[in-house]
């Protein structure tokens, strides 16, 4: 029988947005953004190959500044990356947050963070991992002590006045 590991709470939360599966190692960042848009992971890729000139085939990095353009092109605004400094309370309340972060080489991999704040007495943190390669009880995690956001991106609907012009 499986056991849920320690951190992980399937079963007590019920996920704001759809997870959506990384489909190969390098396209965490594309995966989230599809979380937070609602749409594809192929419609995402396409979206930055066709519009923000994204290789169709690598070797390829997913840079800050695509993520932000692709975000822009649904309607959202979002930060640069910024360093997790003091806690949990440093990230917004939607985040692409990097997790197993590498200080050396620079290199993490990204999960959606969420801040949920419609219980409020108590909100709850959460983050929805996209990886492939882990078991079913680990797509929703809370277990912040082993996966250790390092950085995060900070993403917010664009204001729908300033969208129009």
């Amino acid at each position: 029988m499986a056991t849920t590991p320690a951190g992980s709470q399937p079963q007590t939360i019920q996920p704001v947005f759809k997870r959506i599966q990384q489909a190969v190692d390098h396209d965490c960042a594309f995966a989230c953004i599809a979380m937070i848009t609602n749409k594809s992971l192929d419609e995402v890729v396409q979206v930055a190959i066709d519009k923000f000139k994204h290789p169709a085939n690598g070797p390829y990095f997913i840079t800050e500044e695509l993520i932000n353009k692709v975000l822009a092109h649904y309607g959202f605004v979002s930060t640069i990356y910024k360093e997790v400094e003091t806690g949990l309370v440093d990230i917004h309340n939607v985040a692409i947050a990097m997790v197993d972060y590498d200080p050396e080489t620079e290199i993490g991999r990204h999960v959606v963070f969420v801040r949920d704040k419609s219980n409020t007495k108590q909100p709850v943190e959460y983050m929805i991992d996209p990886a492939y390669w882990i078991d079913a009880s680990l797509y929703v995690r809370t277990d912040f002590q082993t996966l250790v956001p390092a950085w995060f991106i900070g993403v917010t609907p664009m204001n729908r006045m300033a969208a129009k012009s």
